[in-house]
């Protein structure tokens, strides 16, 4: 297939370059600098100029395509409004008469698991575990509602093929120079010998690797009915506790500091998504196993960390992952 993506340097966008790639998809992605365009083409892909807050200036001359996959996000206030803007240009330009073939053009929209409510319950506590699936009604935290317009908007556009994809919180393990949600805490071990926690000792965050998420993005992407969501989550039952010791453990030194901040501090510094940082929750990929037959492999997340550890290790002392 001929497909566009958004966000394809990105931690997500980037594993999913890859994916296809190698799966002999044609890629087209968006860049929005030379450093992202030279990204791209050594990757394999086709790099389209453009800035996604300005979609007027590139959405009309896409390239044909049969399939699109959205991943450009960031945490700023603005992304409301740039959301909105880019399917206001870009459902138009998926939907518009294609001369290589018929059919409606397949578009991934992204979610995430902070659309969906907190689990009560953990891993360890009493009781039956109820975890999140697609059929949860959608509660998202207040920085987030604005994805369910999108998620509407894709789903219900005519002549177009949507479905939705909910990665739980993505991390990657340096290979293509990122951490994701890890990112900030392995920085500060490396830096100030400190990692910080956020909320208390019983938070679970759903987890799922990049490349695996990929994956599910790929399955999806060629197997997947339209108006289908799928919830892409690999690890359950590990703590943000456990999260911070094994940082601590393999990229501070002796004594790490692990410290414990509230909700309402980690907002004040980092933003008001970082609600979700406390955001408890158990995420259920059923669906995506059965239907898609999407298998994870990055399962042992303290294996995942000790590798992880090693290939910053090979990348020298001053790198930043």
């Amino acid at each position: 297939m001929r497909i566009f993506i958004t966000g394809g340097t990105g931690l997500i966008g980037s594993a999913i370059v890859k994916n296809l790639i190698a799966h002999d998809h044609q890629v087209f992605a968006l860049a929005r600098s030379d450093i992202s365009k030279n990204k791209l083409i050594t990757a394999g892909a086709t790099p389209i100029p453009g800035d996604i807050t300005q979609p007027q200036k590139w959405c009309a001359d896409l390239p044909d395509i049969d399939a699109a996959i959205h991943t450009a996000c960031d945490f700023s206030d603005a992304m409301a409004q740039m959301d909105e803007t880019l399917l206001d240009h870009l459902i138009p330009a998926l939907t518009r008469p294609k001369q290589h073939h018929s059919g409606p053009v397949r578009f991934i929209y992204t979610g995430g698991n902070w659309m969906y409510p907190q689990t009560n319950a953990t891993p360890t506590s009493p009781g039956v575990m109820t975890a999140v699936d697609e059929t949860t009604p959608f509660d998202p935290l207040p920085e987030f509602i604005w994805g369910l317009t999108g998620i509407k908007r894709v789903l219900s556009a005519a002549n177009l093929a949507g479905i939705v994809i909910h990665p739980s919180c993505v991390y990657d393990t340096g290979e293509k120079g990122q951490s994701g949600i890890l990112a900030r805490d392995i920085e500060t071990a490396q830096t100030d010998n400190r990692v910080t926690l956020v909320g208390g000792d019983d938070i679970y965050q759903p987890m799922v690797h990049a490349d695996d998420i990929a994956d599910l993005y790929r399955l999806a992407l060629e197997h997947a009915k339209p108006g289908e969501s799928y919830i892409g989550s690999a690890i359950n039952d590990v703590s943000t506790r456990e999260v911070a010791e094994l940082i601590a453990t393999h990229f501070g030194a002796e004594n790490c500091q692990i410290d414990t901040i509230s909700t309402a501090e980690a907002m004040a510094r980092y933003g008001n998504w970082a609600r979700g940082l406390a955001h408890n929750q158990q995420l259920s990929s059923a669906k995506a196993m059965q239907d898609l037959g999407w298998s994870p492999r990055h399962t042992d997340f303290a294996a995942d960390m000790a590798r992880h550890a090693k290939t910053i290790a090979k990348l020298g002392p001053n790198s930043r992952c």
